[in-house]
C-alpha cells in the first residue's frame, strides 16, 4: 500500500545515546499526521527494527541523506510503501510516474 506524502519535516538532532539515531526525516499526510520516520545512521551503527507500528519507519545510511532531501524537495507527487510477505519486511519511497525526457523546465525559457 503506497500513500501519497504532502510535506515533511527533518531532525538533526545531538546526544549522547550511542544507538541514537541523529538525523530523522517525518512524513506527513494531507492532515498533518506522520505517516513515515525516515531515520538516517552513520556505517558504524547498526539499524534497528522499530516498536513503533503506527508508522511506516524507514532506515538509510546516511550516505543517503543528500539524495533524499533533493527528492523530497523537487519530485511531486512522492509516496511512501510498506509491505510485509514470506521474504521479509519491505518499504520504500516512490515517486509518480513522469514521461521519458520530459526534463525540468528551465526558469531562463519562460516568457516574461
Amino acid at each position: 500500500m503506497y500513500t501519497e506524502i504532502q510535506s515533511y519535516r527533518i531532525f538533526i538532532d545531538s546526544g549522547s545515546h550511542k544507538m541514537r539515531s541523529f538525523t530523522t526525516i517525518n512524513l506527513y499526510d494531507t492532515e498533518d499526521n506522520v505517516i513515515g520516520v525516515l531515520q538516517f545512521h552513520e556505517n558504524e551503527i547498526k539499524p534497528y527494527e522499530s516498536k513503533d507500528l503506527e508508522h511506516v519507519h524507514l532506515q538509510y545510511p546516511m550516505s543517503k541523506f543528500q539524495i533524499i532531501v533533493d527528492i523530497l524537495r523537487n519530485e511531486k507527487p512522492i509516496f511512501i510503501g510498506y509491505w510485509k510477505n514470506q521474504y521479509g519486511k519491505y518499504g520504500r519511497l516512490c515517486t509518480g510516474k513522469e514521461p521519458v525526457g520530459e526534463g525540468e523546465i528551465e526558469s531562463h525559457l519562460i516568457a516574461p
